[in-house]
């Protein structure tokens, strides 16, 4: 018996590193073919939930990347992020905020802030799934580390094209960024990513750093 029961741990445990390095590979191979690509240009609808997974609130937008900087719109709401510092303004409010964000702040309001993420801290593995009435990859991954996502889950194409975000914040609440177009190979002028004051020089600025 505790030869059987030996036989099957050690099975168990090859099986769980066989496919946590087929989610690996598999997430290597999406990140490459985002950073290949160049910019990226993306409409997608986010909806966040509470611990429960009862829905909290949903907003459309489009969101523009290259490399770890972002601009996003979405409902009236536009966002810079230039690698370090992120500027937000909603539409009539007559200021725009200035902050640092966190990994997961910045990762919350960039689907494809995953590229970077994945790769240190997670345990992962892969499931066959059918996501809008085609075969994709399921990656699900658990953070071992502090300062992480607790726990992101990405859909994937049959090419690795990335369909669908979802994380969890610390907190268990959820967000999920669904994907509806993308286009990549978008060339972005030099301060794209940031806070231009002369393009709005009637809102307030906000500094929260």
């Amino acid at each position: 018996m505790k030869r059987l029961l030996s036989y099957l741990l050690i099975s168990l445990l090859a099986l769980t590193a066989a496919q946590a390095q087929t989610a690996r590979e598999a997430m290597d191979k999406a990140a490459a073919k985002l950073q290949k690509s160049g910019g990226l240009r993306a409409k997608f609808t986010a909806t966040t939930f509470n611990a429960k997974l009862a829905k909290t609130g949903s907003s459309t937008g489009t969101i523009c990347v290259e490399g770890n900087k972002f601009k996003c719109d979405a409902d009236g709401m536009t966002t810079w992020f230039d690698g370090k510092t992120q500027w937000t303004t909603l539409q009539g409010s007559g200021e725009v905020n200035v902050s640092t964000p966190t990994k997961q702040e910045a990762a919350q309001m960039n689907p494809y802030t995953f590229v970077n993420l994945y790769r240190q801290g997670y345990s992962m593995s892969m499931k066959s799934v059918t996501y809008g009435g085609k075969p994709c990859h399921e990656i699900n991954m658990l953070s071992s580390g502090k300062g992480n996502i607790p726990r992101m889950i990405v859909i994937l194409s049959a090419d690795f094209t990335p369909l669908n975000v979802r994380m969890k914040d610390a907190r268990g609440q959820w967000v999920r960024f669904a994907v509806s177009s993308l286009q990549t190979g978008q060339k972005f002028p030099k301060d794209f990513f940031r806070f231009d004051k002369s393009k709005h020089p009637n809102l307030e600025i906000i500094d929260l750093r």
